[in-house]
């Protein structure tokens, strides 16, 4: 019986998904950063300088820090692992869901530095321009060169095929794969800079004989309520569900989850169990459970034709068989 693998990449708060198609690879976007971000080192201090008592507050702020350095050495840089785990291999179609940093750190390294080849390149009707807000590039750890990157590619001047699509627009060589696009909507807002990123997000239905897998992006809950509502409430079945915006509620609709049923969930977050997270919400409505690379590290999920869906960690432990 044949399967699809799907790695979900353990990068801290953003995405990097790696589709394994039987002839070729999809990324769908890439965070490389190697520190957590301000908010997700606020939630680790909390978790952290809460849960002992080391004597002395210098103590305890110097283990605290220890423990958060400790973690973010278990981040995996995408670029070293696609270098490494496909050897030679071009990627056949990249997917930059929408254009924030936290999921297109590390473009630049891919592409100019290690010299991997993109031979289709999906992005989205947006008219933002970071280079204009400097305030949106003060205290994180991301770098303007794979800002520069993304518009070298989107403008065409990298010299691939570079597609903006919508909702329900269909394609031979996507279309081939399975794959449907759910969002963005056909009247999402292109020519405004101070737009939502996030309002533009691709949200995907792979269709893997008779396995769905739907990958959320990063659209916001108001949106998937709208996707739930104009397929009135009857939105496929998920048998994997890759869950919006990082896992957060910002992201999630109860409307659209319930719709969707879905077996297994998976959060690629850095902020799980804080006042933002919707790990709880997945879980109560995802029959086997919700998994999170904050504390699986990167998840493997092998989908079958049949449906069934394995999640392993990175050194091949299983995670959950949904036909056990």
């Amino acid at each position: 019986m044949k399967s699809l693998k799907i790695h979900f990449l353990n990068v801290g708060h953003g995405d990097c998904t790696i589709i394994e198609f039987e002839n070729h690879l999809t990324l769908v976007d890439i965070n490389a950063c190697k520190r957590f971000a301000a908010p997700t080192r606020d939630e680790l201090k909390k978790k952290y300088s809460g849960s002992a008592n080391y004597g002395s507050q210098s103590l305890s702020a110097y283990i605290t820090e220890m423990k958060i350095e400790e973690e973010e050495k278990l981040l995996i840089d995408p670029v070293d692992y696609i270098t490494s785990n496909f050897p030679g291999q071009s990627i056949f179609r990249y997917i930059q869901t929408h254009p924030d940093m936290d999921h297109m750190a590390g473009l630049h390294r891919l592409v100019n530095e290690k010299k991997v080849k993109i031979l289709n390149f999906w992005d989205t009707h947006n008219a933002i321009e970071k280079e204009d807000k400097a305030t949106k590039w003060s205290n994180v750890n991301f770098d303007k060169k794979d800002w520069a990157t993304y518009q070298e590619i989107r403008s065409g001047r990298y010299g691939c095929p570079v597609l903006r699509l919508k909702q329900n627009q269909e394609g031979d060589f996507y279309s081939a794969d399975g794959i449907s696009i759910w969002a963005p909507f056909q009247n999402t807002e292109k020519d405004n800079p101070d737009a939502d990123p996030n309002c533009f997000s691709y949200v995907l239905s792979i269709l893997f004989g008779e396995c769905r897998i739907v990958l959320g992006g990063d659209l916001p809950s108001n949106l998937w309520d709208k996707l739930a509502a104009d397929n009135e409430g009857k939105l496929p079945k998920a048998h994997l569900l890759k869950a919006s915006h990082h896992g957060r509620k910002s992201g999630y609709s109860l409307n659209a989850v319930k719709a969707m049923d879905p077996d297994v969930t998976v959060c690629s977050v850095g902020e799980l169990h804080s006042k933002h997270d919707a790990n709880a919400s997945y879980e109560r409505f995802s029959e086997k459970g919700c998994f999170s690379t904050v504390d699986h590290g990167t998840i493997i999920a092998t989908c079958w034709e049949d449906s069934d869906v394995w999640l392993a960690d990175l050194d091949g432990q299983k995670i959950i068989h949904t036909f056990d």
